[in-house]
């Protein structure tokens, strides 16, 4: 009988050592995923309210930046169209420039991802 005692012990203190700490684990991924889904959806809205997705896919910066044709032939944003404009003008240390900052082309774009 005391052999049995001595399991039930091991495998109640397994289940408390490893156990507790698997299922808190379990629950905080569960919390953040519904946190994260909510904080998506809050921004998406915000997005929609502000109009920004409508500039982001629609209007392009030199539009929206008025710029001549003489100057969009040269620009080289308007040269190659698959790198985002304000990518094309960061500085060599990666400083964007002031001009950038405040346009509804870089407020609208995607947090870049590094690697893939």
């Amino acid at each position: 009988m005391d052999s049995f005692h001595g399991f039930i012990y091991a495998v109640g203190w397994f289940l408390i050592r490893f156990g507790i700490p698997i299922l808190a684990t379990i629950a905080l991924c569960y919390f953040f995923k519904k946190l994260d889904a909510r904080w998506q959806a809050e921004g998406e809205a915000y997005r929609k309210k502000a109009g920004i997705e409508l500039v982001k896919t629609v209007v392009p910066c030199w539009v929206i930046n008025n710029c001549p044709e003489d100057k969009k032939e040269k620009c080289p944003a308007y040269q190659d169209k698959k790198i985002p404009c304000w990518q094309q003008f960061r500085s060599r240390n990666g400083e964007l420039q002031e001009r950038c900052i405040g346009c509804g082309v870089f407020r609208a774009s995607p947090v870049p991802v590094i690697g893939d």
